[in-house]
This record gives structure tokens, sequence and C-alpha cells, in this order.
């Protein structure tokens, strides 16, 4: 089967370039730049952001669980322990930010790609990655625990630790990605693409005994 083409951003040329809470309108953030800006700011209400540029911005914890991001651009951002929880991403980019810890649980997470990102500890439990993608990126020890990964892709990334217990890995190209231990359950591990070397880790991994020919 034909894999989905991951559609990108859709944002207008020539942005204003304004202030966070400028911007903020009733929980509504649309058409403008927010740059070299440190943000803290903390609602528990949902905030729907949409054609938006956020560059070299510092998010100090922010918790926005149950938010919509669509058409949304991350450039060199720190968004560590964020709590984006049950929120919604679609055609949204991460490049070279940090998300060390960030809550992802429960997220709708749809045409998305993380390049150059720090995404460990970060947490994708129960969430449904739809044509998502990370690439050359480091993902030690994030959690996919029972993450539904639709037409997700992971490339040349450091996956070292990562959890993918329960998650079914049907179709996902691990070959390309770098670790030396994953928690998959055995079960889930069908139609999995890995390297001969990978291969022999997950057959130790599963207590089997390797003996040269």
């Amino acid at each position: 089967m034909k894999k989905a083409k991951r559609s990108v951003p859709v944002i207008p040329d020539n942005l204003e370039t304004a202030s966070f809470l400028e911007s903020l309108d009733d929980q509504y953030i649309s058409n403008c730049k927010i740059t070299q800006e440190t943000i803290d700011y903390g609602t528990e209400e949902a905030l729907h952001v949409d054609r938006v540029i956020f560059e070299n911005v510092n998010f100090l914890e922010a918790v926005w669980p149950r938010s919509e991001f669509v058409d949304v651009l991350f450039v060199n951002c720190d968004l560590s322990n964020a709590d984006f929880s049950r929120s919604v991403f679609h055609r949204t980019e991460f490049h070279n930010s940090k998300l060390v810890g960030t809550n992802f649980a429960e997220a709708g997470i749809r045409h998305t790609l993380f390049k150059d990102c720090v995404l460990n500890y970060a947490t994708f439990g129960f969430s449904l990655c739809n044509t998502a993608r990370f690439e050359t990126s480091s993902l030690r020890y994030a959690d996919f625990y029972e993450a539904e990964l639709k037409g997700t892709e992971f490339h040349k990334c450091d996956m070292n630790d990562v959890n993918f217990v329960e998650t079914s890995l049907n179709g996902v190209d691990l070959s390309s990605n770098s670790f030396e231990n994953i928690q998959v359950t055995t079960e889930k591990l069908a139609g999995c693409q890995v390297s001969t070397e990978q291969a022999l880790a997950f057959a130790r991994q599963m207590g089997l005994v390797i003996k040269e020919a």
C-alpha cells in the first residue's frame, strides 16, 4: 500500500511580527510571527493556533492541554516539559527544537514533522501519529506506549530505550535508526522493518541464543 504523502504547513508569506500576548485574542492566535521571546503562560482553556511561526522562543513549561495547532512552525524553540496532552497538531513542523519531557499523551499528531530535535523523555502514550515523521532527532527514553503509528516514519534518529510496549510496529521502518535497547511487545513486532543487526538484537531480547554456524 502506498504511503500517504505528508502535507506541509500552509503559512502566508510576510507574516507580521508580534508578541505572544499582543497576538492572543480570546484563546486564538493566528497569522503572525513570534520571535525572540520567553513565553510564560498556562491556561486551562484550549488554545487555537493557526498559521503562526514561533522562532527562537522559550516556552517556560507551557501548560496548553487540549489545544489545536494548524499550519504552525516551531524553529529553534525550547518546549521542554510543555503539556500538550490531548492536543491536535495538523501540518505542524518542529525544527532544531528542544522538547525534553514534553507531554504529547493522547494527542492527535497528523502531517507533522520533527527534524533535528531533542525529544528525550517525551511522552506520546495513547497518541495517534498519522503521517508524522521523526528525522535526525534524539528520542532517547521517549514513551510511545499504546500509541498508533499510522504512516509514521523514523529516519536516522537516536532511539535508545524508546518504549513501544503495546504499540503495533507493523509497517514501521526502524532500519536507519540507532539503538542498543528498545522496549517492544513481541506480538506487535510483525511487519516492522529492521536491519540485520537490529533483528539480532531483538532476537536476543526475546531470549534466543544465537549460535554461529
